[in-house]
């Protein structure tokens, strides 16, 4: 079974800079509107856990910038990959 990547200060920092170029919470209603059209299980799972609790921004963006992270790493790693098989 593939592991979930480890995730990287550098891809942590470029996520981080990815939600800064966009103004309030835009960068995170982005990552559902993908969310939901590429994986809508888990945007509709983040969606109704997010529902269930006090600040469900926050649980909603938590979840999605973790769900980015991963991804971003993915793509990380893989181009890495292929550098070192040229």
């Amino acid at each position: 079974m593939p592991k979930l990547p480890i995730v990287t200060q550098e891809v942590g920092y470029a996520i981080k800079a990815e939600m800064e170029r966009e103004p309030g919470n835009q960068y995170v209603v982005g990552l559902l509107e993908r969310l939901e059209s590429e994986n809508p299980c888990i945007a509709e799972f983040i969606s109704q856990l997010a529902l269930q609790h006090d600040d469900p921004v926050a649980i909603s963006t938590a979840a999605l910038l973790v769900y980015r992270l991963l991804e971003s790493q993915l793509e990380a790693d893989d181009m890495k990959d292929q550098f070192k098989k040229e």
